[in-house]
């Protein structure tokens, strides 16, 4: 069976990593009632009080949801106010709450890299926006040939070797000759007290973030055969860094029109905003699901002309405009939305457990028309 606890791990520390959130974003749990042992699991991007009692009704004991229901510190509780009101009926029914937010935004294989899968669109490994950066260190470990695949499967499982993009369980292996002699007090693996020993070893390599570093050390201990494995940590200068949107290239040049028809039909969508009639026909595109339309400034200073997101302010239309760069509002809910489906699929890969995903109706309705 499937834990809770087991969920917050892969979605906070493997999936996503939650330190990344912004400051003033509350991903991670939002109600948690203590561990337990589930086997039905709700998504959705909001937690509506319908949604709620949907995922109640249909026997799910946890809500996962994009949008956070708190985003200020509770006061106190009051069946008067909506968000108190949802936090009640959860507790009554048995529902757990997580989400995860700015976290799942930035992280890889999260909502832009989805759509631009979506859109058939090669990503350029670019933020539109560097929010921060992770320290990264380096292990090196001194192994003997024979359990080189053991030890570096448990530290690789734990979060190291990993580039943090298209590429995991990275590692460097080489070959040599390793001496120690064990003392009186000792209890070797290989060879005898006051006995110098020289033994076939390699030394394996690899990169870990600092927050899987005390995982990957204890998985590293445990699985090496040595009753004091030899090992390095060194802190490197190079970072790994996140941020918010993605620069992407598409498989052919389009004009405005075809862009905007692409994006309707991989949304499904009939509706969008547009501060330009018309653009030159291009090819990359910037990304940012959500509330993005500010970071038109950042796609013009990467060389983007065409940006894709939702929330378009009046201000933020009119500068780009000027600026030359076209904004499409495919709407907030339109662009993030449609990722539960995706994240659906990871977690029930990963856990194998039922999952639904929970739609909610138009928030924004075109009206008149049949958004």
């Amino acid at each position: 069976m499937v834990k809770i606890s087991d969920i917050i791990k892969y979605l906070e520390y493997s999936f996503t990593d939650i330190s990344t959130q912004s400051k003033w974003d509350f991903s991670g749990k939002q109600i948690y009632t203590g561990d337990r042992e589930i086997s039905k699991i709700a998504l959705s991007l909001d937690a509506k009080e319908d949604v709620i009692e949907k995922a109640i009704q249909m026997g799910c004991e946890l809500l996962i949801t994009h949008h956070p229901i708190f985003f200020h510190e509770s006061k106190g509780i009051n069946v008067n106010k909506t968000a108190d009101r949802k936090v009640i009926k959860a507790i009554q029914g048995g529902l757990d709450i997580l989400s995860y937010h700015t976290n799942l935004d930035m992280a890889d294989n999260g909502l832009n890299d989805y759509i631009c899968e979506l859109l058939n669109a090669e990503m350029d490994n670019g933020f539109l926006s560097i929010e921060g950066s992770k320290p990264l260190y380096k292990l090196s470990v001194f192994v003997p040939y024979d359990y080189k695949d053991e030890v570096f499967n448990a530290i690789t499982l734990n979060g190291a070797g990993s580039i943090y993009g298209n590429y995991s369980a990275c590692g460097f292996i080489a070959e040599g000759a390793g001496l120690f002699t064990p003392n009186s007090k000792a209890d070797p693996f290989i060879g005898s007290a006051d006995e110098p020993q020289i033994v076939d070893e390699v030394k394996i390599e690899t990169v870990v973030l600092k927050e899987h570093l005390n995982k990957v050390i204890d998985a590293m201990i445990q699985a090496h055969p040595y009753e004091e494995p030899a090992y390095d940590i060194i802190e490197l200068h190079n970072k790994i860094f996140y941020g918010f949107g993605r620069t992407a290239t598409l498989n052919k040049e389009y004009s405005l029109a075809e862009f905007i028809k692409l994006i309707q039909d991989k949304l499904h969508i009939n509706h969008v905003i547009t501060n330009m009639k018309d653009v030159k026909p291009f090819s990359r595109f910037g990304v940012c699901t959500g509330s993005g339309a500010s970071l038109w400034k950042d796609a013009l200073n990467k060389g983007i002309n065409v940006l894709l997101t939702g929330d378009l302010k009046y201000h933020d239309a009119l500068d780009a405009f000027e600026a030359g760069v076209c904004i499409i509002d495919a709407t907030h809910q339109a662009t993030e939305e449609i990722y539960m489906n995706r994240l659906s699929e990871i977690i029930k890969k990963q856990f194998n457990i039922e999952v639904i995903v929970l739609k909610q109706e138009q928030q924004l309705i075109c009206w008149g028309g049949n958004n």
